[in-house]
């Protein structure tokens, strides 16, 4: 095992530790279990986009990008205040290595978490054996933890301090899921014609938690609902090569983050 796997597995034992991973699968879990309870006993059996997909596409990026910036901004702001980092600096480790192992701690340390919720839901739907499981959304709950996880760190490189790594988590963390919302409708009354409808999309790619829900929507056959000013968008990002890009751009979220704050940190402290 070489030294960055110790580091990875080091970080990840300090992410369980500190018992916020374990609030975060406690509160993933009950109110996953509570939608898919209500789904299964309540409302009918259906396969498009629902109250149920829907609720349970914002629960997932609501508390993924919560928990994750917060944790990770306080992992490395923690160990630059308690020059952890520098001490770290003194062996043969670059700052790339120490990011890299950040991110990947957790990003594992999140995984785990949501393929124990996510089993509990398989389980509940195994009562009813025509209820499907969405593997979709899944998959694109990885791509949010890894995308999340690396802006982490990139705050977590830009704080001064753990009170300010934790403010910038969660100014972060409501202008993505709370914010930019009412910013678009802002400007949707200013801005109308093909302009809105070009900012639109170009806005689409600048929201990570905005980019996950188009790319839900649209890869589980349901661009429908998005109506008519994302037709050819959806259309392209069907196609093989559209879906290559979309997964081109989610990489692109992991690794500019990831890289400009090795560059912060190793300025900080040279």
């Amino acid at each position: 095992m070489n030294k960055a796997q110790v580091f990875v597995f080091f970080e990840m034992k300090k992410i369980a530790r500190s018992r916020s991973l374990l609030l975060f699968g406690l509160l993933l879990s009950v109110l996953l279990l509570t939608i898919t309870t209500v789904q299964l006993f309540a409302l009918p059996i259906t396969t498009s986009f629902t109250r149920y997909s829907a609720s349970f596409l914002n629960v997932l990026l609501l508390l993924l990008p919560l928990f994750t910036l917060s944790i990770g901004a306080l992992s490395i702001s923690s160990d630059v205040d308690s020059r952890w980092f520098s001490l770290l600096r003194t062996y043969p480790m670059k700052a790339s290595t120490y990011t890299w192992g950040k991110f990947f701690a957790l990003f594992f340390s999140f995984s785990i978490m949501l393929i124990i919720s996510s089993g509990l839901v398989m389980m509940v739907q195994a009562l009813q054996t025509l209820q499907a499981f969405d593997f979709l959304l899944i998959i694109l709950s990885f791509f949010t933890v890894a995308i999340f996880s690396a802006l982490s760190i990139l705050v977590g490189s830009l704080s001064k301090n753990r009170i300010h790594s934790l403010s910038l988590a969660l100014g972060i963390w409501a202008f993505f899921l709370l914010i930019y919302d009412y910013i678009v409708m802002a400007i949707g009354t200013v801005v109308s014609g093909i302009i809105l409808q070009n900012l639109i999309i170009f806005l689409t790619f600048t929201n990570p938690a905005e980019w996950i829900r188009i790319g839900f929507i649209i890869f589980s056959g349901n661009s429908t609902v998005l109506g008519p000013l994302y037709f050819n968008f959806s259309t392209f990002f069907l196609s093989p090569s559209g879906m290559i890009i979309y997964g081109f751009i989610s990489i692109l979220w992991v690794i500019i983050p990831i890289f400009i704050s090795g560059k912060i940190l190793y300025r900080k402290e040279g």
